[in-house]
Formats: structure tokens, C-alpha cells, sequence
């Protein structure tokens, strides 16, 4: 994606941060050699200092953190373990998958932030650029989708019968935890959009600083006058890049240009770009971009909130909201499931969710609520008071704890076979 626009998950500000000062605290060293691949010194001091701040263990507590060490450090050479079996079976990740992972991390973080700009802040904070982040963090993600792939393709097909199911009830029924009071939602979720004359007018403008750029302007005080992007500051300036860093549309223009050479205006989510090829180096290339960027206004605004309103009339008169989720909603990960959420304890609710539903009943549909990703229509399915587990209300839920019980047994044995094929060697000392 666009590197303008295209921020991480604050989890990594913190990983990031961690392994600095990690890195500044000690003599580096290989702590484990799994295969191909090695873990450093540092690597388990921050994920040792991450996990505590998550534990809530005091820094100063010496023996807690020394009881974390060795099964953390067993857990990263595990994750190491199936990333080296997912390259000798060859799985692939595409560019793409990894773009899709990163913007639904972006999304579940600007909700939890409230906002860009409360993001800008933050990366500003740490003394970080949208690029260095993305070219950090890239080869982490993907190298996730690739054990998340194998793990899928390993222990996909477990299932596990009703028998099980009451075995495992009747076994853990008294530790299981206290169910708080939770909530099923649906959602049909709307962006919004720049209107047709608001893309006419950027288009026109971005043809007009093409023509300046081909009648022999300086290609870099033009990116200071008038690109939209934060690249502007250096003159459009994207550094080198490879196949795979960008948005498809924004790649398939740039990457048919030779030094020197201008493209044409092209389109991409974020607006109108204009590039320029600095240079070309084996796989990779190095491009001056001009963003024109598209710009919503109020009227965008009210345009989406009507026809949200719409869309909750037809349901309060009988249209199926499942049905018109699927038509309506671009929110991609939910709409295949009528937009539905699941259940989600009230205690761990989107805040701006939490308002709005706390005042519905089920059955009910709120009017339109704004939040970073868009505006939504939020229909409460059903809600369940405090209790304990039981059979008759929780199977469903009983049963995937029953077969994630049953993945885990796997998933150890799988691991143990690993390490009988794979070279490890583990070199952390005291």
C-alpha cells in the first residue's frame, strides 16, 4: 500500500521500543539456532519485557521474569520450528495477504486510538516514518501468514464429537471461567466516499502539475508544491522499494518506467499520483511521487448518513439486515456473514460501540454511529447476562474449547516431531 497512508499496529511502536533498548542494554548474542534461523539475545529480552508489561509483572521482580524466560524462549523457537517446516513445504505468501493482514490490524487500532491523527501523534512520538515502520514489520507479518498457513493446512481438519464435548465439560466444568455479560452484534458498515465532482476536480488538478512536470519543471519543487503526501517534505522522495510495498495500482505504473521517465496520472484509493522513476536497481526501483489527494466533504458525509437511514427504515419494515449487509456493507471481513460479529463481552466493547448498544434491546437497530473506519448501523442479535458455563447455553462455545484443547495435544506432538527433523540448538546460558 501507498507508504502515505499505510500505518502499524501500536503493539509494534512497543515491540520496536523494547528491542532498542534491548539492544542498547546488552552484548548481543545468539541465545538459539533453529535451522536456518537464529534468535538473538535481544530478541527474548523484548519479548520478555512485552509479555511482563502484559502480565502486569513488576519490572523489579527478578524471579518472575527469570520463570518467564526459558518457556518464552522455548515458545520462539517453536514459532521458528514451523516457520522453517512452512519454507521447506514451500508455502507462499502473497504481497497482497500481507497488505489485507496489516489493514485489519490498522482498522482494530485507529478504532482503539480514535483516530488518525491520535496515530500520527504516536509514530511522531517514537521519531518513526510510515516507511520505516511497514519496511521493518513487513518480513514479521509475513513471516506469521506463513506458520498461520501451516498450522491451518496441519491441524485444519480437527474436529471433535459431542461425547468429547461433555468429557471435556464434565472435567473442567468448575474451572471454567465466569461468563460476563455479553452482546451479538451485526454491523453494516459504510466509508466515505469523495463524490464524483470532488475526483473530477483532483483529476484536473493532477493533470495540470503533469503538464508542468513534462514541459521540464523540477520534478521535486513541484512535489513540495503540491503533493498531499508527507513524502512532500523531501521532495516525493518514496526511497527504494520492491514488489510487493505498494498499492498494485501504484506498483503496476512504477514499475514499467525507466530512469527519468514520468508516468501518466494514475488512481489509487488515495487519490491522484504522478511518478517518477529516480532509478532502478536489481529488483528494486526508487520513485519521486505528486499526490493529489481525494478529500471528503460534508455534504460525502450526509450523503452516507442518509442512505444509512434508508437502509434502517427498509429493515424496520421487514427487509432482512443480513441481506442487506451483503448488498451494502464494505466492511469485507463481516458482509459474507450477514455482519455478524459474534459475541462480545460487554467489558471488552469498542467504547463508542458500547454506548450506542447499551441502550438497545434485541431485535433493535441504531442509527448511524461514526467511527475512524466509517459510519455503522449496529443490530443487537442477542445479549447474556453473568453466568457460569453450562451445556444447554454454551455448546457451541464448550465445543471450540473442546477442539482447540484437541489442536493444542496436536499441535504439541507436531512440535516434538519437528524437533526430532530440525536442527536446534539452544545456547542461552544461566
Amino acid at each position: 500500500m501507498n507508504r502515505c497512508a499505510k500505518p502499524l499496529l501500536v503493539p509494534l511502536f512497543v515491540a520496536m521500543a523494547l528491542s532498542s533498548i534491548a539492544s542498547a542494554q546488552m552484548i548481543d548474542r545468539i541465545v538459539a539456532v533453529v535451522g536456518d534461523e537464529i534468535i538473538l539475545l535481544s530478541d527474548l529480552h523484548a519479548r520478555l519485557q512485552l509479555v511482563s508489561i502484559q502480565l502486569q509483572i513488576d519490572p523489579q521482580d527478578t524471579k518472575a521474569l527469570e520463570e518467564l524466560r526459558d518457556p518464552l524462549l522455548q515458545e520462539m523457537v517453536n514459532e521458528k520450528l514451523i516457520l522453517v517446516q512452512a519454507r521447506r513445504d514451500s508455502i507462499k505468501v502473497e504481497p497482497e495477504e500481507i497488505d489485507e493482514a496489516l489493514e485489519a490490524q490498522i482498522q482494530q487500532i485507529l478504532e482503539q486510538l480514535g483516530s488518525e491523527e491520535a496515530f500520527q501523534e504516536q509514530l511522531a512520538n517514537e521519531g518513526l516514518t510510515l516507511q520505516s515502520l511497514k519496511k521493518r514489520y513487513r518480513a514479521q507479518i509475513g513471516n506469521q501468514l506463513l506458520r498461520e498457513k501451516l498450522i491451518r493446512q496441519k491441524l485444519a481438519d480437527v474436529n471433535v464429537s459431542s461425547k468429547e464435548v461433555m468429557n471435556f465439560y464434565e472435567t473442567y466444568r468448575d474451572s471454567l471461567p465466569v461468563q460476563g455479560e455479553s452482546i451479538r452484534l451485526s454491523h453494516l458498515m459504510m466509508t466515505i466516499t469523495p463524490g464524483e465532482e470532488e475526483k473530477r476536480k483532483a483529476f484536473q488538478k493532477a493533470k495540470e502539475v503533469l503538464a508542468k512536470a513534462r514541459a521540464g519543471e523540477n520534478f521535486t519543487s513541484l512535489a513540495r508544491s503540491y503533493s498531499q503526501c508527507p513524502s512532500a517534505e523531501s521532495g516525493g522522495d518514496l526511497g527504494y522499494f520492491s514488489s510487493g510495498d505498494m498499492l498494485p495500482e501504484f506498483e503496476q505504473a512504477a514499475f514499467t518506467l525507466v530512469p527519468g521517465e514520468i508516468s501518466d496520472v494514475v488512481e489509487t484509493n488515495y487519490g491522484y499520483h504522478i511518478i517518477k522513476c529516480e532509478d532502478r536497481r536489481n529488483e528494486q526501483m526508487r520513485v519521486r511521487h505528486i499526490l493529489i489527494a481525494l478529500s471528503t466533504t460534508e455534504q460525502d458525509e450526509q450523503r452516507i448518513i442518509d442512505q444509512l437511514n434508508e437502509l434502517r427504515d427498509r429493515a424496520s419494515r421487514g427487509e432482512e439486515f443480513a441481506a442487506l449487509v451483503e448488498q451494502y456493507s464494505q466492511d469485507p471481513y463481516s458482509k459474507e456473514k450477514g455482519g455478524d460479529l459474534g459475541w462480545l463481552p460487554l467489558d471488552q466493547l469498542n467504547p463508542q460501540f458500547l454506548s450506542v448498544v447499551d441502550t438497545l434491546s434485541v431485535g433493535n437497530i441504531s442509527e448511524p454511529l461514526k467511527t475512524s473506519s466509517g459510519y455503522h448501523l449496529l443490530k443487537v442479535i442477542d445479549r447474556v447476562a453473568k453466568r457460569r458455563a453450562n451445556l444447554e447455553d454454551d455448546w457451541d462455545a464448550l465445543r471450540e474449547l473442546t477442539r482447540q484443547r484437541k489442536i493444542s495435544d496436536k499441535l504439541r506432538v507436531w512440535l516434538n516431531e519437528l524437533r526430532e527433523e530440525i536442527y536446534v540448538d539452544i545456547r542461552l546460558e544461566g
